[in-house]
């Protein structure tokens, strides 16, 4: 492994440029002076005694007292011990803190406004993320008249995840798509040619533009707790599930 290559992983590791440059130039020299290892390493004279004291505090380099005063590195596979250790340490530490963050930004709010939304996105794909969120908060029950197929990957995982929660799951299909039947706790096809749910039997994901056809922006509503619309959307979900296929 050349120097660049060297000093790219201690820099890849958490040393600074200066650090890396004086620490991959003490493991070819052993033991030094600070000139000599500035010199070597390109560090400025002016930096190179704190660099250097720097890479002593992290028990990277030893200082052995004397007239001139040197420096020698620490064995090199313990030196890139140490670095691993911190590095998973402060990996681990950012691992938890995002799941904390994770863990309160998707936490179902205890009081939703009432009230509704009308969006307009440029991607169809928008309308299936915008629906996983709002599946996400779903506590009891998940009612849809779907036009999924095999490429829906979002709209999968969250009725996935739905489930996993005990969340009963109903889903009128208009495609024969294997994932439809095999993640929801019932599934029926029939050719109804909408995109709605009804989440807690009083929220309404209602897409109002045709999601098939390439267009140039594309529209959905959301209705939050309006029972009306979720009262009367269930009922004619009721009745196509009669007549749909099983």
């Amino acid at each position: 492994m050349n120097s660049s290559e060297i000093n790219e992983l201690l820099l890849q590791l958490g040393l600074t440029e200066y650090e890396s440059k004086t620490l991959s130039t003490l493991f070819k020299l052993g033991e030094s002076e600070a000139p000599a290892i500035s010199r070597l390493a390109q560090v400025p004279k002016t930096r190179v005694y704190d660099v250097l004291n720097k890479l002593v505090e992290k028990n990277m380099v030893i200082e052995i007292r004397g007239r001139p005063k040197k420096y020698r590195s620490v064995e090199a596979k313990k030196a890139l011990d140490n670095l691993l250790v911190e590095k998973q340490r402060e990996l681990k530490e950012l691992q938890n803190r995002a799941a904390e963050l994770k863990s309160s930004l998707s936490a179902p709010d205890a009081k939703e406004q009432a009230g509704e939304t009308v969006m307009r996105v440029k991607n169809r794909h928008d309308f299936e993320r915008i629906l996983a969120q709002e599946i996400v908060k779903a506590k009891n029950s998940l009612v849809g008249f779907a036009e999924a197929t095999d490429k829906e990957h979002v709209l999968r995982e969250a009725i996935e995840k739905a489930k996993q929660r005990n969340v009963s799951v109903k889903i009128l299909n208009s495609f024969s798509t294997d994932w439809v039947r095999k993640t929801a706790h019932e599934a029926r096809q029939l050719g109804h040619g909408l995109n709605a749910f009804i989440i807690d039997g009083k929220k309404v994901v209602l897409a109002l533009s045709d999601f098939k056809r390439e267009k140039q922006e594309y529209h959905f509503a959301i209705f939050r707790q309006h029972k009306p619309i979720a009262n009367a959307l269930q009922h004619y979900f009721d009745k196509c599930w009669q007549q749909a296929r099983k």
